[in-house]
């Protein structure tokens, strides 16, 4: 797979975190992390739940912030996609140990 729109990665995982496939929780994982990596993770040994196609666009997400840009900038409605897939997706927070 040669270099592929960054919006066009963005809009294929939030179709793959928003169908019902073994691959959903990562591509959200993926997702959130890149959108807001204080209170998401993405389990790294997980992304091989991707196939090989999706890998790349997780792949591109991430290079998406390496950039600096955040990954509901570069489509259309992104804020509003991406609160509705926090909604859905929010037990996937990390979960902070309270201080001593």
């Amino acid at each position: 797979m040669n270099q592929i729109n960054p919006a066009h990665s963005v809009e294929t995982l939030l179709r793959v975190a928003n169908g019902y496939s073994g691959a959903s929780e990562i591509a959200a994982q993926v997702l959130l992390s890149a959108w807001n990596s204080s209170d998401f993770a993405v389990p790294v040994a997980e992304l091989s739940l991707l196939d090989g196609d999706n890998y790349q666009h997780a792949i591109n997400v991430i290079n998406l912030r390496y950039q600096g840009k955040s990954p509901q900038s570069v489509i259309t409605n992104g804020e509003k996609k991406f609160h509705t897939l926090y909604r859905y997706w929010s037990y996937l927070e990390i979960q902070r140990k309270e201080a001593a």
